[in-house]
């Protein structure tokens, strides 16, 4: 039997009014754990706020083009002490959506608010025809864990956000066995299979990664040529035999992308040679960011100059839309 999510403090977000005080709530529940780009987020937010063509423009537009500022909020009094954010992905041809900040008020926990904004962004996902509710939680946040689980979503995977820092000091003592350079065409074999064990299409839907983008083939060859599309690959080779493969992308956020890629068994080896020599390689400035399973390699990440930014819990409720 389905759980009532009905309530009279839930309604849907009204950016004409509500922009100003979700972006303060989710400063206060989430100031501590926010990156660079959480920042420029809630700076996005309360931008548009203040934009008053923006604000008009958007509810003619539809959810599936607002993004992100579509959801749900809790009132009380006529205040925003709750909300939950919903964005629509459309990906290996499927409507899903991201459920996403998903904060209440310290001063209001503990009395099923996230509980009911959950059911309520459920139930709107599952009357859009959508096939599955996502969303992310925190692996040191148990509480939320178990709420999640309640509601019939399953954990399918565990991340973890690896981040270096352009200041911080070069890593030595390389293994001089291991050769990196550019990868070549044929090579192009490897990376696709290692790409889609590292990044499988569980998780690679939510991810800015784009395999096709990486084949060797003229019409990407072309694109990059006349888009002046900026993306670099390596190889790392022991005894001429590729060990493991990595791809730079830059982005607008606050750091660029690596998406690595590796021979299960020569995991530790290629990660701990790769990354250094990709770091002397680029010179942009900008911070690497590399997003890999939760517990692997972290030793050969910790070597190469790398930090844990976070590890994210990724849980998914597949919906009946029969």
């Amino acid at each position: 039997m389905s759980e009532n999510f009905q309530d009279p403090a839930i309604r849907s977000l009204d950016i004409r009014t509500d922009l100003g005080e979700v972006a303060n709530l989710i400063e206060l529940c989430f100031s501590s754990q926010m990156d660079p780009d959480g920042w420029s987020y809630l700076t996005a937010i309360r931008r548009a706020s203040r934009n008053r063509r923006y604000i008009r423009w958007i509810p003619g537009a539809g959810e599936r083009v607002s993004y992100p500022l579509f959801g749900y909020v809790w009132e009380e009094n006529s205040r925003v002490v709750g909300n939950l954010s919903l964005i629509p992905i459309f990906k290996n041809e499927e409507w899903r959506y991201l459920i996403a900040n998903v904060a209440v008020h310290p001063d209001f926990r503990r009395k099923g608010i996230a509980r009911k904004l959950t059911l309520a962004a459920i139930q709107h996902a599952r009357s859009q025809g959508a096939a599955a509710a996502w969303l992310q939680v925190r692996s040191d946040n148990p509480s939320a864990r178990e709420l999640y689980r309640s509601l019939g979503f399953i954990e399918r995977a565990q991340r973890t956000s690896w981040l270096r820092k352009k200041t911080q000091p070069p890593v030595a003592e390389l293994n001089p066995e291991v050769k990196v350079a550019p990868r070549e065409d044929a090579e192009w074999q490897f990376q696709s299979v290692w790409l889609e064990r590292i990044y499988p299409i569980e998780v690679s839907w939510n991810l800015p990664i784009h395999y096709e983008r990486y084949a060797p083939t003229l019409k990407n060859k072309l694109f990059r040529l006349v888009e002046g599309e900026r993306i670099q690959h390596w190889t790392a080779r022991l005894q001429d035999r590729p060990i493991g493969t990595a791809t730079w992308e830059p982005t607008t956020l606050h750091a660029d992308n690596l998406w690595v890629g590796t021979d299960p068994a020569a995991e530790m080896l290629t990660i701990r040679n790769l990354l250094p020599r990709i770091q002397q390689d680029l010179d942009t400035g900008r911070p690497l960011m590399v997003n890999y399973p939760s517990g692997c390699a972290e030793t050969a990440f910790v070597k190469s100059g790398f930090f844990r930014l976070n590890t994210m819990v990724w849980m998914e409720k597949r919906l009946d839309n029969s």
